[in-house]
């Protein structure tokens, strides 16, 4: 028995399952890694804040989507719709309808996570009003996803039709449709990229580092790629083959890429002390054996990282590590 279900073999050994299955493991098992570092960290060193549970629940939603994903191959996607068995449609429209409301509820928690992070940027500053945009923001990413969540829900009448499409009915122009849903996510990934751009520029810290902080953040414009290239496959949808397979794999990457970028401003800084004490190792096991201290290779209050602050720290997010060369130095603690 192959694969695919209600399949013959031929049909089961064109159909793309092994990629899709491998891109879905390999790719949750980065970020839930990379999620997963976050929170063990976070707990360590100054207990889970509201971003790291947003965090945690981004990571939830997209394993479940990526769980629903393989669930789907079973039933035919990786196939071209023409080679799918006709006695799997209602089985795969039903696992398809239910990742559809969990792919987009899910993507606005990562987005959500950044933006408390970019609170935590503010905490103890006097920009009362930037701090206004990002919980607008926050509100608006959030109702937009969840909106279209309800759309997606509710796109067929009767309601039923969404996942029995042999039932008598109508529902909306897939293209129209996938296209809003396609903006919002591109327009709200692009805003939550750009938005601490303006605050990192004000900071009183060394160019590299500046440019370092905003090239991290800046990354979250890699989801945007991905949001790009899946509503690219929606022409193919609507006026090619109609094979989702791509629209429902970039949906998979676009999910665990975002986790991972939500979470690389509080891994950063490990890799970087890492990083320094093993140069730190190699050079001192090449000769001096003097202070290792002296050179700043060595200890993490050296090391010019930055940090994101606690919530309830009523300090400046960015604070010296080193009390004897004053408060506006760019000698700041690792971004944990």
């Amino acid at each position: 028995m192959g694969w695919v279900l209600n399949a013959p073999p031929e049909v089961d050994d064109e159909s793309q399952y092994p990629t899709i299955i491998a891109i879905c493991v390999v790719l949750s098992l980065i970020s839930m890694a990379g999620v997963s570092s976050r929170l063990w960290i976070r707990h360590r060193s100054r207990g889970l804040a509201s971003d790291d549970w947003m965090a945690c629940l981004s990571m939830i939603f997209a394993l479940a989507y990526a769980v629903l994903c393989i669930a789907q191959t079973r039933y035919g996607l990786g196939l071209p719709v023409a080679s799918r068995p006709e006695e799997n449609l209602v089985a795969y429209t039903k696992v398809n309808f239910a990742g559809r409301p969990i792919y987009q509820i899910g993507i606005s928690f990562f987005k959500i996570a950044l933006l408390i992070s970019y609170l935590r940027l503010l905490q103890g500053t006097t920009q009362r009003t930037y701090r206004v945009i990002v919980y607008v923001t926050m509100v608006l990413v959030f109702l937009a996803h969840l909106g279209c969540a309800f759309s997606l829900i509710f796109a067929c009448t009767p309601v039923e039709k969404s996942w029995n499409p042999l039932m008598e009915g109508s529902c909306l122009a897939p293209g129209p449709s996938f296209t809003a849903y396609a903006v919002v996510t591109i327009v709200s990934d692009i805003v939550v990229a750009v938005l601490p751009i303006p605050m990192l520029l004000a900071l009183n810290i060394q160019f590299e580092k500046k440019l370092g902080l905003i090239g991290i953040f800046a990354l979250g414009l890699f989801t945007t790629v991905c949001s790009i290239l899946r509503y690219l496959q929606i022409n193919r949808i609507q006026h090619g083959d109609g094979n989702t397979t791509m629209l429902i794999l970039w949906g998979v990457i676009e999910f665990n890429v975002g986790n991972l970028v939500s979470s690389l401003p509080f891994l950063a800084p490990i890799f970087i002390k890492k990083a320094k004490e093993y140069r730190s190792k190699q050079s001192s096991g090449s000769g001096s054996g003097g202070d290792k201290d002296k050179g700043g290779c060595i200890g993490f209050k050296s090391s010019e990282g930055y940090k994101l602050s606690d919530r309830g720290n009523t300090r400046s997010v960015f604070v010296s590590a080193d009390r004897t060369r004053g408060p506006t130095t760019s000698s700041i603690e690792s971004m944990l």
